[in-house]
């Protein structure tokens, strides 16, 4: 029995007969304890990464992977895929697929479902911010929130109310593409 291991099985009989030694302390310095060791990024290992969170980073990369290859980047590519960001958001709610489904809903001017998909966006980042593992809490560092009250602003400004002197009202022209109705990222 090498010396590190027997000072180590007397200061444990030690601590089972409710005492700690004196000395505990300065053997824990110079020997160490048997701890684990914090690593980076999650502070976790291959063999000590929560199941948990690793099927839902899986999840996450695999509804990111069929976003990437959806045309969500166009008012008609949205509109066709709205029903399998529907499905993509039961899966894993990512925030691009809020994103998406939010624009489709903003383009199509219909205003409740897209402020009920904004105030789900919402909780679900405020859910992703008190998360404990960083992996999750980073999904959302460089977006913008979406609101409700963005999305009213957006129909207010499609229903010609809020009409800035000097700027044509967009409620003669046809929501379509990015045309403004994104809040800026950042």
């Amino acid at each position: 029995m090498a010396l590190r291991d027997w000072i180590r099985k007397r200061m444990a009989e030690a601590a089972e007969e409710g005492g700690s030694s004196p000395v505990s302390s300065l053997v824990y310095s110079a020997l160490g304890k048997d701890e684990e060791q914090v690593h980076a990024l999650g502070e976790y290992t291959s063999a000590t990464y929560p199941s948990a969170l690793a099927d839902a980073v899986r999840r996450r990369n695999e509804v990111a992977a069929e976003l990437r290859r959806m045309d969500i980047g166009t008012e008609t590519g949205r509109r066709e895929s709205a029903p399998r960001i529907v499905e993509l958001l039961q899966t894993y709610p990512h925030p691009l697929a809020y994103e998406a489904l939010i624009l489709t809903y903003v383009e199509q001017r219909r205003w409740e479902d897209a402020r009920g998909v904004a105030f789900a966006a919402r909780e679900r980042r405020r859910e992703v911010e008190q998360s404990p593992w960083p992996e999750v809490r980073g999904e959302v560092d460089r977006l913008k929130a979406w609101s409700v009250e963005d999305v009213e602003e957006l129909r207010r400004e499609a229903a010609g109310e809020l009409v800035t002197p000097g700027v044509p009202s967009r409620a003669s022209q046809p929501v379509s593409g990015n045309s403004g109705l994104t809040p800026a990222l950042g």
